[in-house]
């Protein structure tokens, strides 16, 4: 049975914003396993590049769902954003990766405090890092967000 939270239709910016991103994750996934392994070893181990095309499927399967139920609540309801949706996505790859026995990177104290189960500082920390569309999408996403919030605040009388 298909999942009904992402198959109904979304605000334009919104499904703009969802498409950039699910179009993005095979090859910003892959990249980063592959990038990943082979800073420690120099190559990306055969199992772990032979897992890559499952790694992906399931991680677009993942941020399809949790994407398409963030961006379909109401803007005022959101309590998280999409890059909080990609960076918790990241928990397939890293899997992974402690499959294919690789270490853990050091992470910097933002990532730690913002990412603390994304040992292999897989997740995006901006737009940008999933490709110059998404990068755009999610700027226009977050203006067309912001542009809501203060028309309706206007409208409720809370600024002028």
């Amino acid at each position: 049975m298909t999942n009904p939270s992402t198959t109904l239709p979304l605000e334009p910016y919104p499904q703009e914003l969802f498409d950039a991103v699910i179009a993005a994750i095979p090859k910003w996934i892959e990249g980063r396993v592959v990038g990943i392994a082979a800073a420690e070893l120099g190559t990306c181990p055969d199992g772990l590049r032979a897992s890559l095309t499952a790694v992906s499927s399931a991680t677009v399967s993942l941020v399809s769902e949790n994407l398409a139920e963030l961006l379909r609540l109401d803007v005022d309801a959101q309590q998280s954003n999409p890059l909080h949706v990609l960076r918790s996505s990241t928990v397939i790859a890293t899997q992974a990766l402690r499959d294919a026995s690789i270490t853990p990177v050091r992470r910097d104290e933002f990532e730690t405090r913002a990412m603390p189960n994304d040992v292999y500082a897989i997740g995006p920390l901006t737009w940008r890092d999933l490709g110059e569309d998404v990068h755009e999408a999610g700027i226009t996403w977050g203006a067309w967000k912001a542009a809501v919030v203060l028309s309706r605040r206007r409208d409720e009388g809370k600024i002028s």
